[in-house]
């Protein structure tokens, strides 16, 4: 089969190559792929050569959807002609956070398209616990998105809205375009959203959500904006870019006994920035900072949200390739603001699948 194989981390060890089909385990399925999407954190370690969590040589891509082509001998639930995706994530079950339920904090966690082999390929074998049927009226691409509406959706546990509030997200990339949707469909009554990129409002904004633009060099025009829109602060502020010195500007923006939800994060170590805390506005306006990671074991209620019209994983795309343009469609990720989610199609057109 086909497939993007890293050899090491690195674009110069990567290729559009030949490897052999999988082996399928007795409790495998093998998936056809057929839509198979950049996560812009993860793949940009990979990339860029420095992730923190890749085993190579490896088959990345941990959000994608397909065809059941075969089962192995001991699956029950599935057979061959099923559209599914799958979880990326696969717990140890034995580990002291696995033993007390929380299984997101497995301390030996294996990743499909991390340290096992993934989604950019034509074929991947996933076990079938991990293994989900995709709703008849869910496309092939929002499908292979469920991974990425799972990490927004855990992020909506952590912050269980209360009704009413009033809501800040910055950044409207893949996450922040999924995430201010599902606040939109939440409690919350007003969901704001900023970004440097207006394209990228325009998106979002179609789903009713308010949206301010960004100037880089002159952050206070859009504070200006929203304090006086917004005079007594935000209830929530959901940061998706990790830019260190925006959230530590944004934590001022804060109600009296307001959250701030750190759900991105700077991959690359070598070059992280640190955000600065006031210690006195946290203690005297009684704030909260919270973080909020990947998820695991979510797609059942993911994939009902997206089936109901809550999130329309499908907005955040902005580009559909065929496999072989991996690498153009990486350096668009990187290098182009406009771009947001890319999705290959491994085995030709998802239409129709």
């Amino acid at each position: 089969m086909k497939a993007i194989l890293f050899k090491k981390g690195g674009r110069e060890n990567a290729s559009y190559t030949d490897v052999p089909d999988p082996v399928l385990k007795n409790t495998d399925v093998l998936i056809r792929v057929y839509a198979s999407d950049i996560c812009k954190p993860a793949d940009a370690a990979h990339y860029g050569g420095y992730s923190v969590f890749g085993s190579y040589p490896l088959i990345p891509g941990h959000e994608y959807a397909g065809i059941v082509e075969a089962i192995g001998k001991d699956v029950r639930r599935f057979q061959v002609g099923d559209r599914v995706t799958a979880d990326a994530n696969k717990p140890c079950g034995k580990c002291y956070y696995c033993e007390r339920g929380e299984v997101r904090f497995c301390d030996n966690n294996e990743a499909y398209g991390q340290t096992l082999n993934g989604g950019f390929a034509q074929l991947v074998a996933v076990d079938e616990d991990l293994v989900y049927r995709i709703p008849d009226s869910v496309s092939m691409k929002a499908a292979s998105m469920t991974e990425l509406v799972g990490c927004a959706y855990n992020c909506m546990e952590r912050c269980n809205f209360k009704y009413g509030s009033e809501v800040l997200i910055l950044g409207c990339g893949a996450s922040g375009n999924i995430l201010a949707q599902m606040a939109k469909s939440s409690a919350a009554a007003t969901v704001v959203a900023v970004d440097m990129v207006a394209s990228k409002l325009e998106k979002i904004r179609t789903r009713g959500i308010e949206t301010i633009l960004v100037d880089r060099e002159h952050y206070e025009k859009h504070e200006t904006v929203l304090k006086k829109q917004f005079p007594h602060g935000f209830d929530y502020i959901i940061d998706t870019t990790a830019d260190a010195d925006l959230i530590t500007r944004s934590i001022g923006l804060l109600k009296k006994g307001g959250t701030f939800v750190n759900y991105a994060f700077q991959n690359n170590v070598n070059m992280a920035e640190k955000v600065e805390l006031d210690m006195k506005l946290f203690a005297t306006r009684q704030l909260s900072y919270i973080g909020s990671t990947f998820q695991h074991f979510k797609f059942p209620q993911t994939l009902k949200a997206i089936e109901e019209g809550k999130v329309d994983p499908e907005l955040a795309i902005t580009e559909v390739l065929p496999l072989d343009q991996f690498f153009a469609g990486m350096e668009h990720v990187l290098n182009d603001p406009h771009t947001i989610k890319v999705v290959f199609e491994p085995n030709g057109p998802s239409e129709g699948r």
